[in-house]
């Protein structure tokens, strides 16, 4: 089962290769590249830094990069891991490249026995991770029927349609 390591650890990742992205995508416009470029280095830069960084923090476990390349053994070796880091290193890749659009993500998640247990994802260029390190805990379970509360709000077309 997941740990509290384990979701501030994903937290940590996306929100590190988000700013990594920040910083070369500001860096690369400013010099003039293209955006077949800006998006190429993106994708390889944030995924050596987020498969570097996992091995070297879970060296067991299985790492599944949307950009990485797969031989037979490796897709072997993580069918057969307990513990499988899932990662998206850029989200919206082609977005990426046209700045100064902000819809491209980072998403790091961790699957153990098939089933995800720790996940954060990254809108750097928005400045917000949002990860299972912060996931509000669901309220206990109760008896009988759910209760639901609304606000009053002023009678309009939609109060009258319901009456």
């Amino acid at each position: 089962m997941a740990t509290n390591e384990d979701h501030a650890l994903a937290a940590k990742l996306a929100a590190d290769a988000g700013a990594l992205l920040v910083a070369l995508r500001a860096r690369l416009e400013s010099q003039g590249v293209s955006g077949t470029e800006l998006k190429d280095q993106g994708d390889q830069q944030s995924h050596d830094y987020l498969t570097q960084q996992l091995a070297t923090a879970r060296p067991n476990d299985a790492i599944l990069s949307e950009e990485g390349a797969d031989d037979d053994q490796a897709v072997a070796d993580r069918l057969g891991a307990k513990r499988v880091w899932i990662v998206d290193p850029l989200d919206g890749t082609r977005e990426f490249g046209e700045p100064p659009r902000s819809d491209w993500a980072v998403h790091v998640a961790l699957v153990e026995g098939g089933v995800p247990t720790a996940g954060a994802v990254s809108l750097p260029a928005l400045g917000i991770t949002l990860s299972t390190a912060d996931a509000p805990v669901a309220p206990p379970a109760t008896q009988g029927l759910p209760r639901i509360i609304a606000s009053r709000t002023r009678p309009g077309p939609a109060a009258e349609r319901l009456a």
